[in-house]
């Protein structure tokens, strides 16, 4: 039984490339670890966190001439490799214990950027009918182990009422249809004059982060910035 449950939570095999792991309590080979290696913010735009992005102008070309609710943009890593197996693992095969470590690795990519530290650390919401299926948040999960790593508290700031659907396979155009729909700020969330670091665990079309952004800004926060385990 013992070993049953070791084997549930540290597979014999890595999580990515299916390889025979020689290291007890470990998810990933060494040869998929070394390939953790995180963004380097000076070479993506401050605020969308693009590829399309020339240090001279500061922006993008669509930063530049788009308002943003936040103040700033990251990612830990693009979303291919093994970040991606660690994100999807995550959040579609039932490994909630998988934020650990995606939170270090968070909380260390925010420790290279130029921001500041936050007071507040907020989750991007579910729909309550997800959270029951799924039976966690995966953004909370990564929202709490880098508050933890930080210390600075999580606040459960905003809430969602709709957004129950699959969007795997969706086209960008379909996916910005439907991102954040429902998201709100909560009545009870007292932001004014924090500065707030909002946690997701993927960016894809950023539709959901300037969502929430938009809702905290009605609480009228100092400073919104977004940080997403990966970048799509």
């Amino acid at each position: 039984m013992g070993k049953s449950l070791l084997n549930f939570v540290y597979p014999p095999f890595c999580l990515h490339c299916q390889e025979a792991l020689h290291a007890t309590h470990s998810l990933l080979c060494a040869t998929c670890l070394e390939q953790l290696d995180l963004i380097d913010s000076s070479t993506r735009c401050p605020l969308c966190f693009s590829t399309d992005f020339n240090p001279v102008n500061l922006l993008c070309f669509d930063c530049k001439h788009t308002p943003s609710p936040f103040n700033g943009v990251a990612a830990a890593f693009d979303y291919i490799g093994p970040a991606a197996t660690l994100i999807k693992q995550l959040k579609y095969s039932d490994k909630p214990f998988l934020a650990d470590g995606c939170g270090a690795y968070l909380a260390a990519q925010f420790l290279q950027l130029d921001w500041p530290m936050p007071d507040i650390i907020v989750p991007v919401p579910i729909p309550l009918t997800r959270l029951l299926t799924r039976g966690y948040n995966q953004s909370a999960l990564l929202a709490e182990n880098v508050a933890t790593l930080l210390q600075r508290p999580t606040v459960h700031a905003l809430s969602r009422s709709s957004g129950d659907y699959s969007q795997a396979g969706l086209t960008r155009k379909q996916r910005l249809t439907l991102d954040g729909k429902g998201i709100t700020l909560r009545s009870n969330a007292s932001i004014q004059d924090k500065i707030i670091l909002l946690i997701d665990d993927v960016w894809t079309t950023g539709s959901t982060m300037r969502m929430c952004s938009e809702a905290l800004s009605e609480g009228y926060p100092s400073k919104i910035y977004c940080l997403t385990f990966c970048r799509a």
